[in-house]
């Protein structure tokens, strides 16, 4: 039209610069652990106690990833509100054993108690929501309503957005133990019974919710993680590093390894400059040694390069030194 500017411009490249230019938090040092950290790489974890730089800053990718978990924390926070059952979200709580360090963290969601249904639907029908919210929103308290006329218990929810493999993956196993501890300190902290793990697929918005309780064996992982990051803060030692292959003895599989993979000192410690560097030298290798050692268990006839591949797996894992050791 006459008049307009001449410069075109586009929605995109405003999107992800906006995406992009969230504020990067460096570590500083600290004498306490974080909920969210629980389960991973120890050397990781010292190192950020100490204050110590990453060389791995987050990619853009990566802050695009935590904005997308964070849209998919929104909508479940929007449906709890819509819903009335919303008591409390990002609530810090710390928890500490005697002569241990303290753990502290920030609980998504607290949820629950006995709302007025009746008002709860007035408030969705007064709300221009988009059609999904409001139905989805609709179909959780007439759900919510019939099936608990007198009320929810009060429940944790700690709310984690994945990819569709991580998906099934967490389906198979019941969760990350991460994530259990992670949730399990919300727990212990706050006196609670119950949370819940909710998986979220970023791919098909399927989702997956898994039960954890205080007490549970989960404390177990939960004291031995804390105990384990206490002697190493506490005799100023540093963790070993981690290996950059897993053999799992349970299934009898070889994997990569996360804490590896994710390292915010990928490059100072392993000397890998990205994350897909180090996932090219070892994918198709994890690959192949999976596929031969499945030969090896099962007594089939070993072609040279298949000896060449067992090899190279028992240069790696010594104690990998016939088919018994690894059929798990």
């Amino acid at each position: 039209m006459n008049g307009e500017p001449k410069m075109t411009w586009g929605f995109a490249g405003i999107w992800n610069k906006t995406l992009e230019t969230r504020e990067e938090r460096f570590p500083t040092p600290r004498e306490h652990i974080w909920a969210g950290e629980m389960g991973g790489g120890y050397l990781d974890r010292y190192l950020k106690m100490k204050g110590i730089i990453p060389s791995n800053p987050h990619t853009p990718r990566t802050l695009r990833k935590f904005e997308a978990g964070n849209l998919m924390e929104w909508v479940v926070e929007l449906i709890l509100i819509r819903a009335g059952i919303l008591k409390r979200t990002q609530e810090w709580v710390a928890y500490q054993y005697p002569t241990l360090l303290r753990v502290t963290g920030k609980l998504d969601f607290l949820a629950g108690g006995n709302p007025d249904w009746t008002k709860s639907k007035e408030f969705i029908n007064s709300m221009n929501l988009p059609e999904f919210f409001s139905r989805a929103s609709g179909s959780i308290i007439e759900y919510l309503s019939a099936a608990y006329p007198n009320g929810l218990k009060h429940i944790i929810l700690e709310t984690k957005s994945v990819s569709a493999m991580m998906w099934d993956r967490y389906e198979a196993t019941g969760g990350a133990d991460n994530h259990k501890m992670q949730i399990f300190h919300y727990l212990k902290a706050k006196d609670m019974h119950e949370g819940h793990l909710v998986y979220v697929s970023k791919d098909d918005l399927r989702i997956g919710e898994y039960g954890i309780y205080n007490p549970s064996p989960v404390e177990r992982m939960y004291r031995a993680d804390i105990e384990a990051m206490t002697e190493y803060v506490r005799s100023q030692t540093d963790p070993p590093m981690e290996q950059e292959i897993l053999f799992d003895t349970d299934t009898g599989k070889f994997s990569k390894n996360w804490k590896v993979e994710y390292s915010a000192y990928l490059t100072m410690l392993y000397g890998y400059k990205t994350a897909a560097e180090y996932d090219e030298k070892y994918k198709k290798r994890v690959s192949q040694w999976n596929r031969v050692a499945a030969r090896w268990i099962n007594g089939a006839k070993m072609t040279a390069k298949n000896l060449d591949i067992i090899l190279d797996i028992k240069t790696m894992f010594p104690i990998l030194t016939n088919r018994s050791s690894l059929s798990g």
